[in-house]
């Protein structure tokens, strides 16, 4: 894959992250600016349109089918299509430590969902901002799509969890997840 950056606008609005704070499309621009100390990122082409790669990745009743990394996540406030509800998710996480899958320890909130993205992530305001993003580009005319997808931390906590090994566990578990999504969508 050609190591270029993309220009990625999730959509033109303005997302709303609290009363205080908001969100804008240059969060989430390009892949040169979101690869960095406190991200891990991964993208790969998987051969499906990326409507299906979305169906598949929001099915969350289905992830303990093929998803190791996360194998339960399921919706415990709100709906996932009205972010004005302010949806909530609960994430079961598999990292292979001793006792995994072990529930996360917040539960996430979704701020982005539509063709393009899906964002979910903690806001604890300049304590700690950790964003798990789907970017879901359309490839070889629409019947493919490049996924990007990516970790992000940042506030005052974010630097001190944010190590490079665990960089490189949540990328080498992230490229595992991306492996499963990929199975998934293209079987015929």
């Amino acid at each position: 894959m050609k190591n270029e950056s993309y220009k990625i606008i999730i959509n033109e609005r303005i997302m709303t992250q609290s009363k205080s704070t908001k969100i804008t499309n240059q969060d989430f621009y390009n892949s040169d600016d979101i690869k960095g100390k406190r991200t891990a990122y991964t993208e790969l082409v998987i051969n499906a349109s990326p409507e299906k790669v979305r169906e598949k990745l929001l099915a969350f009743d289905k992830w303990s089918e093929w998803c190791k990394v996360i194998p339960q996540i399921k919706v415990i406030k709100g709906d996932v299509n009205l972010l004005e509800t302010k949806p909530r998710l609960e994430l079961w996480v598999n990292m292979g430590r001793n006792k995994d899958p072990q529930k996360a320890p917040s539960n996430f909130t979704v701020k982005k969902n539509n063709e393009e993205g899906f964002v979910w992530g903690v806001y604890q305001g300049f304590l700690l901002k950790i964003e798990h993003v789907f970017v879901f580009l359309p490839t070889n005319d629409g019947k493919g799509t490049h996924l990007i997808h990516y970790e992000k931390m940042a506030g005052i906590l974010g630097y001190i969890f944010m190590t490079e090994k665990l960089k490189g566990e949540i990328t080498k578990h992230y490229n595992i997840m991306n492996k499963d999504l990929k199975e998934l969508c293209e079987k015929h």
